[in-house]
């Protein structure tokens, strides 16, 4: 199920009217409930993991304050992963295969955490605090080191023994990604560093803590939110008010039109370009590259507004994660109006625990190489999101020793300020070309195409598609830039703001593209 299928649109009105009424409790096992049946639908075997990392969280979080639960609770708790996957294999044999390995991992987690969390509280306070945040921290990188870097660490391994003339004969198992792992990992390693540092009391009970983490609207490719913002909206329940309907409505419309009137149409021309056997000559290289800009843009950015649109019908707030990205001066500037809540994340929890820029210029610049190559390698298992990452680095520290482009970053306005915004943009799409290449060897064709000038197939109605479909959204910007939301319409006279609801639900129902998948669910 996805925001913009059939099924969630019948999903969604039905939570909020059943929302409402509840009393704090109600509402959190409503949401539970749907939160696991909207994760389910993709894959009922991983909510086996999101099951464990909630159980290792909450207890975890709760040793760091002092609170110790009951064994018996922790018990019952640790063995639900391994009750749900029996249940599986049991009843639903026929949709989903439980392996006998996964059954032992399930029954693993009992038998290990319940005799090290007794272990850890026979310990000092200190030690005792150290040891469940690792606990919880390891555990967290662990699991999603394990599905999504170990296919890619070991293909390379055995790779580089071939390219030693030895031949390893290993059988490597075929590792099926989980939806949103990515995700909840971050926000659940960002749980329990804030309890830690004292930021942020521990969910008072399971239910709410479980609501809190597989929370359905921002479950699946976030924004990555902050527990000391987020937490307190599940711990106190939220008063109906009509701005909860008007502004969630239009942040699904939004939403709606970005993903599929500007990405799903964008794509037709990247996915064109970009395909394994093409071979496109220069203005079909370049665009093809500000079509996956636009298609990326739209598309993320969109998932964000109906999440967020999602959320507000529910009284919940979730973070705004662009910011109008295409008009940054720089790297440091593009990085707080793109994916804000990744890039935060990044800075509060690895470059400044790095040291950040405290220590000299070049200390700066070997936190932030560790920083963007983490960030790159978080996109994706392969050597081009790698890559990815370490281009950004390069631009980071490009811009901080020459001191004209450090300049140009800090321009405000005037023709220094378009020349800025320009470069940038280009960069950035250098940047794109890294990222949605799937092989070096592909991106390898597409920088070798930028070479080819010579007259080849027309590109002129492609280039008009692109237009039909960007202009749209480049003009909505526009309209919401003073604000600094970019669904923000309430500065318009209300004719104005209804003339351009209907435009953007007319653009969104009459786009001719198949429905194409949100990029970010395969991080």
């Amino acid at each position: 199920m996805t925001f913009t299928s059939w099924q969630y649109a019948l999903f969604l009105p039905l939570v909020v009217l059943l929302y409402w009424p509840l009393p704090r409790l109600g509402r959190m096992a409503l949401l539970l409930v749907a939160s696991y049946f909207f994760y389910g639908m993709w894959d009922l075997r991983f909510l086996a993991l999101l099951m464990a990392s909630t159980g290792i969280d909450f207890f975890c979080a709760r040793s760091l304050v002092g609170m110790r639960e009951g064994r018996g609770k922790i018990l019952f708790t640790t063995l639900a992963p391994l009750l749900w996957l029996g249940g599986c294999a049991f009843f639903g044999k026929e949709y989903v295969s439980i392996s006998p390995a996964s059954l032992m991992v399930a029954a693993a987690y009992p038998v290990l955490f319940v005799p090290i969390h007794e272990w850890l509280w026979t310990r000092d306070e200190a030690a005792r605090r150290r040891g469940f945040l690792w606990l919880s921290i390891l555990t967290n990188l662990a699991v999603l080191g394990f599905f999504k870097y170990f296919g890619f660490f070991a293909d390379s391994l055995v790779a580089l023994l071939g390219a030693a003339g030895m031949d390893p004969g290993w059988t490597l198992p075929h590792i099926i990604l989980p939806v949103a792992i990515s995700f909840y990992t971050f926000q659940s390693v960002a749980y329990a560093v804030d309890v830690y540092q004292g930021k942020v009391q521990p969910a008072p009970d399971l239910l709410t803590f479980s609501a809190y983490l597989a929370f359905f609207p921002q479950l699946v490719a976030g924004p990555i939110e902050r527990p000391a913002i987020f937490m307190p909206q599940f711990t106190k329940a939220a008063v109906w008010e009509w701005e909860h309907l008007h502004a969630g409505l239009r942040l699904l419309l939004v939403g709606a039109f970005k993903k599929i009137f500007v990405a799903d149409n964008c794509a037709l021309v990247a996915n064109y370009v970009f395909n394994p056997g093409a071979t496109p000559n220069a203005p079909w290289a370049l665009l093809g590259i500000v079509a996956f800009a636009f298609q990326i843009y739209g598309d993320f950015s969109g998932y964000t507004d109906l999440a967020r649109g999602s959320a507000r019908l529910l009284g919940i707030h979730l973070s705004m994660n662009f910011r109008f990205p295409y008009l940054a001066t720089g790297p440091s500037d593009f990085w707080q109006r793109w994916h804000i809540t990744l890039s935060s994340w990044f800075r509060d929890y690895v470059y400044i625990p790095l040291g950040g820029n405290r220590a000299g210029l070049a200390r700066t610049i070997i936190n932030l190489w560790i920083t963007m190559l983490l960030a790159g390698l978080w996109h994706g298992a392969s050597w081009t999101f790698v890559l990815w990452g370490a281009y950004h680095a390069a631009m980071q520290t490009a811009y901080r020793v020459v001191p004209f482009l450090g300049r140009l970053e800090k321009s405000t306005s005037g023709p220094r300020h378009v020349l800025a915004v320009a470069l940038m943009f280009t960069l950035t799409l250098f940047g794109w070309a890294i990222f949605r290449a799937q092989t070096m060897g592909q991106l390898g064709v597409w920088l070798h195409a930028l070479t080819i000038w010579t007259p080849g197939e027309d590109w002129t109605k492609p280039a008009l598609w692109l237009l039909l479909h960007i202009v749209p959204l480049i003009l909505l910007q526009l309209a919401t830039l003073k604000p600094r939301d970019e669904a923000e319409l309430g500065r318009l006279p209300w004719i104005a703001r209804g003339a351009v609801f209907f435009l953007l639900f007319v653009a969104f129902v009459s786009s001719v593209a198949s429905e194409q998948e949100f990029i970010y669910f395969q991080f």
